[in-house]
């Protein structure tokens, strides 16, 4: 049994076209904003991990943690880059856990960061593309786009569902980006304005898929006499429960059962024993909701809904924030926006909001436990966490 790990602050850049700013200086300005959230000094942070997909092809840099931590003016630290496809942040939140859970460090810096907006949409679609398999899905021209329609349409013919039963999902992330001050895209969408969109990719609408944008968001983790301290200045934290990663076969072909995310059931049983509790007591739910498709499969991977009753829970008296169980409470991934490789640390952040009560007009009421799921590629791994308010 390690250390106990705490989340002391977080800084969100808002997500859209950084056109200014260089892929460092956006790390090393939500980085900074973390640091000042916690109440600390550069000083008070010894290592660096951060999360990023694409640098070195969208943006030639490699050494991502270290352009950021020069940026940011941290001297002498210890800096690792985490390559995890879109779970990219959540890879860099895992290593800054077991950093401060080991006992190696007593206060980390998490980052995740990715700007991808400058580039050819064709260039960075087939850029995302590396994160399936080369051999039989990349290689053969297929993109997350077409696979996720695969799955969407693999579901709907196995359960006997209409794609329009996927509409909610896309309704309470846009309706609650409206609010979030870190979202994208801050347009309502109804059910008619859904069932209208464009089909991008059959079954697929566009309205089931996240925008390319740019992002950058940073956490602080430490350890049990940190919090205290914190907690002593009138900084609220909360507690990491659970950190655990799960994987599957990376080829969507190879697996047992496509239209069951085998990663994020043992990654999220995993979490929900570590931490002693079940889907029950989970306040609110940040998922990987890239594609609507995923956001239902991963309700049923997390013990949420029953295998094939995903799309049953997309109102929003189950989802929306009064609901059963609120999701993507700042919009999510399809509506705040997707920056693959930052994607998992704002999840984080947004679950820190929510349990210290500073979500602001997003606020769910009463939160005390959040989980956050985030996924490399099409939940080829899982990466969950569960946090508890203090």
């Amino acid at each position: 049994m390690g250390k106990e790990v705490f989340v002391l602050g977080v800084g969100m850049m808002p997500i859209g076209k950084q056109k200014k700013l260089c892929i460092g200086r956006m790390g090393a300005a939500s980085l900074t904003k973390a640091i000042e959230d916690a109440g600390l000094e550069l000083d008070d942070v010894s290592a660096l991990y951060t999360g990023n997909m694409m640098a070195g092809q969208l943006c030639s840099q490699q050494l991502v943690a270290t352009i950021v931590s020069n940026y940011a003016g941290l001297t002498g630290v210890e800096t690792i880059t985490a390559e995890g496809a879109c779970g990219s942040g959540a890879a860099a939140a895992r290593m800054g856990y077991m950093a401060v859970a080991s006992g190696c460090h007593k206060i980390v810096g998490v980052c995740g960061v990715e700007k991808m907006t400058h580039r050819d949409k064709e260039i960075t679609t087939q850029a995302l593309a590396t994160a399936s398999y080369r051999g039989t899905e990349s290689g053969k021209g297929e993109t997350f786009l077409t696979l996720n329609a695969q799955l969407m349409k693999r579901y709907m013919s196995t359960y006997n569902i209409p794609s329009e039963r996927f509409s909610g999902f896309s309704i309470n992330a846009h309706k609650n980006a409206l609010s979030g001050p870190h979202a994208m895209l801050k347009k309502p969408v109804v059910a008619d304005d859904y069932n209208a969109s464009r089909i991008i990719c059959e079954p697929l609408r566009l309205l089931d898929a996240p925008p390319i944008c740019d992002g950058a968001a940073s956490i602080i983790l430490g350890n049990k006499d940190m919090a205290k301290s914190c907690i002593n200045s009138g900084i609220p934290v909360t507690k990491i429960l659970a950190s655990s990663v799960a994987s599957d076969e990376l080829a969507l072909a190879q697996r047992k059962n496509v239209v069951r995310l085998a990663s994020a059931e043992v990654s999220s049983n995993r979490a929900y024993s570590a931490a002693g509790i079940g889907p029950k007591h989970i306040d609110i739910f940040e998922p990987h909701d890239a594609y609507t498709i995923m956001t239902a499969l991963s309700l049923e991977a997390a013990g949420f809904a029953e295998h094939g009753t995903g799309t049953e829970f997309s109102s929003e008296q189950k989802i929306g924030l009064q609901g059963e169980l609120p999701i993507c409470t700042f919009g999510g991934l399809k509506a705040r926006g997707h920056p693959v490789g930052a994607t998992g640390i704002y999840q984080i952040a947004e679950c820190f909001l929510q349990l210290t009560q500073r979500a602001g007009e997003n606020q769910v009421h009463n939160a005390c436990i959040g989980m956050t799921q985030n996924f490399s590629g099409a939940a080829s791994v899982a990466f969950t966490n569960i946090l508890e308010a203090c």
